[in-house]
């Protein structure tokens, strides 16, 4: 008996330029998970899947066209997999699961701001409008992908499809001046000037005075106050001073 061996040597080089030429990529699909007993049991039958001890099964939307003929169904804990055959009675279920987003927007690759400037769905624009401000500061290349998850426990980011030399830190730009209405202060200041003068104000005092008495003079000491009289002046007015 004669055994022939045959013995196949791969080319390093032909694989490597084989491996460049697979694309590693990630898509989002569609899976719905049901844990209700009874429909857990409607689906084994339905499918003839020979699990007992089930929790859950999952149906993972491969084709992208809904549930239904071709897809997979995952029972858990096993975790094994199989592939959905027609059946009319489960498709009639499946048929009535369809995944809704809560937001998408799907539109041209705009300026963040116009997004911001959207009237409906402010908050949902305003967040996608801010992941766009900062891809746009750190990564100016084409193409770019994002998944984002967060719950309660846990924050899931997942960034792929980019160009690692054209990523580079930027930091982000101020913020823009809010336009505020600017006041001009005037102080007005008023003085007066007051000028005190170092004048001396006087107001002349007529006094009068009648002095009755009886008086006996000599005729020569009357003649002689008859002449001082007629040179005394009134009372009040300052006699004009003499010439020595």
């Amino acid at each position: 008996m004669l055994f022939i061996i045959q013995m196949v040597f791969l080319n390093p080089f032909a694989y490597s330029q084989t491996a460049r030429q697979v694309v590693i990529d990630q898509s989002m699909i569609s899976t719905a998970t049901v844990s209700d007993p009874e429909l857990i049991a409607f689906f084994l039958e339905a499918y003839l899947i020979p699990e007992e001890s089930v929790a859950k099964i999952q149906f993972i939307d491969a084709t992208g066209n809904g549930f239904g003929e071709e897809d997979l169904i995952k029972c858990f804990p096993s975790e094994k997999t199989y592939y959905l055959f027609p059946s009319d009675t489960a498709q009639k279920v499946m048929n009535q699961w369809e995944f809704t987003s809560n937001f998408q927007s799907v539109t041209q690759n705009a300026d963040p701001e116009v997004f911001e400037r959207l009237e409906h769905n402010r908050a949902q624009n305003t967040i996608l409008a801010a992941l766009l401000k900062a891809v746009n500061w750190n990564y100016r290349e084409l193409p770019m992908k994002i998944f984002f998850e967060r719950d309660s426990n846990t924050v899931v980011f997942d960034m792929w499809g980019y160009k690692s030399r054209a990523l580079e830190y930027q930091p982000p730009p101020p913020p823009p001046k809010v336009p505020e209405t600017t006041y001009d202060v005037l102080h007005v200041l008023r003085s007066d000037t007051l000028i005190i003068a170092d004048t001396t104000y006087y107001d002349q005092f007529y006094i009068y005075r009648s002095v009755s008495d009886t008086l006996f003079i000599s005729e020569e000491e009357f003649r002689a106050r008859m002449h001082r009289d007629r040179t005394t002046y009134q009372p009040g007015i300052v006699p004009p001073q003499k010439t020595k």
